[in-house]
């Protein structure tokens, strides 16, 4: 994967795919010092910013600790995000928003960019990053590029993603975007 010269090979990015289907990681590391939601880019937050939010809450009770939680969206989300994590049983005190610029500006990319350089994140040396399912290869990749190799991070998807009808569209859309991010550099191979 940290390859910059070598082209992706699609064949092989969709083997990646089944394979974590297969193999969906379900636990989150007990030295993991926050969770990470990394949000979609598109106001309000509905759908799958609030299955993430959920499920949030589901490994940290497993955890059967309080970390931080971080939602990192787009600016016009803020007060939104902090309030809905609260009112979906998440206790105030975790509670954080990284914002990643505004819409149409934030993405993956910023995203990242923000947690090495936002003072709440930046000392971070093991978390947690909870985005959908089919964005997981994507999402190694980016934070491959953009953290130190001194940093732990586990990826895990929310579960429900999986059931969506369009999965399969949704895989072949991420593995253009790879294909696309690579070519750029803004990711790794």
């Amino acid at each position: 994967m940290a390859n910059q010269n070598k082209k992706i090979d699609a064949k092989e990015l969709l083997g990646e795919f089944i394979d974590l289907y297969k193999n969906l990681p379900k636990n989150i590391p007990s030295n993991t010092e926050a969770m990470f939601i990394l949000a979609g880019d598109r106001p309000p937050i509905q759908g799958e910013n609030v299955s993430r939010i959920k499920y949030t809450l589901t490994l940290l009770k497993k955890l059967k600790k309080n970390i931080p939680i971080i939602f990192s969206g787009i600016t016009e989300e803020k007060e939104t995000a902090i309030n809905l994590m609260i009112s979906l049983g998440i206790p105030k005190e975790i509670c954080h928003f990284q914002d990643c610029g505004p819409f149409g500006i934030a993405n993956t990319k910023t995203q990242f960019e923000t947690f090495i350089t936002d003072p709440l994140t930046r000392n971070i040396k093991s978390f947690t990053i909870i985005t959908n399912t089919c964005y997981i290869p994507r999402v190694k990749r980016t934070a491959g590029k953009f953290l130190s190799p001194k940093i732990q991070f586990t990826v895990i998807g929310d579960p429900k993603d999986w059931k969506l009808n369009n999965s399969f569209l949704l895989v072949i859309s991420e593995i253009e975007k790879i294909e696309k991010y690579s070519a750029k550099g803004d990711i790794l191979i």
